[in-house]
């Protein structure tokens, strides 16, 4: 039974579900277009860059003073993540290990799965419980202000990380190119495996 992960639709980004009235679906959005310049000089958008510290990607020229090619904050945008693959823990279910190590501060993964609203959150999680009382894996992460990504149909490896009392993770909500998409960074060095 537990030999392979339980299974799902591996996706690259967020989906955002469909409203069955056909109405437009309400999304998170998050403002850039009056977003300070940095001011990066040198080769690269490193930890101090004014971005970075007000959780939000660069984007273009439009925000950033080093460009496209230089810049160093924009790994969720490139989609820069690590190679993982999901791995059968004892006592602990399915988990995530990098194929790679993995330095501080460095995008592990993005959690993505399918958007959703308080109501719909709500609705799904009672049902889950009915349905399944004793299945505790949980895959559900807030978001922004009124939404959450579900990442129990549509996800991608980043499904797989598990808490843990003594992290090596933290989640980062970004702004890119308006949109918040939520980024797990490493918060100290990860060896492979």
């Amino acid at each position: 039974v537990y030999s392979k992960p339980p299974s799902y639709t591996h996706i690259q980004g967020n989906k955002f579900g469909d409203d069955p009235n056909n109405r437009p679906k309400k999304i998170p959005v998050a403002r850039y277009e009056d977003q300070e310049k940095c001011a990066c000089t040198g080769s690269y958008c490193g930890e101090d860059c004014f971005n970075r510290i007000i959780m939000a990607e660069c984007i273009g020229s439009s925000n950033c003073n080093l460009g496209h090619k230089n810049c160093g904050n924009r790994a969720l945008g490139k989609r820069l993540s690590v190679k993982c693959q999901p791995k059968r823990d004892r006592g602990m279910g399915w988990g995530l290990v990098t194929l790679e190590s993995v330095a501080k501060n460095r995008l592990v993964q993005e959690y993505v799965g399918e958007v959703i609203d308080e109501k719909e959150k709500e609705s799904r999680l009672h049902l889950w419980n009915i349905e399944h009382p004793y299945d505790h894996d949980f895959y559900v992460m807030a978001l922004s202000r009124g939404f959450y990504v579900d990442a129990r149909e549509f996800a991608n490896y980043s499904r797989f990380i598990n808490h843990s009392c003594a992290p090596n993770c933290k989640l980062v909500s970004v702004n890119v190119k308006g949109r918040l998409r939520n980024g797990i960074y490493s918060i100290r060095d990860i060896q492979a495996g």
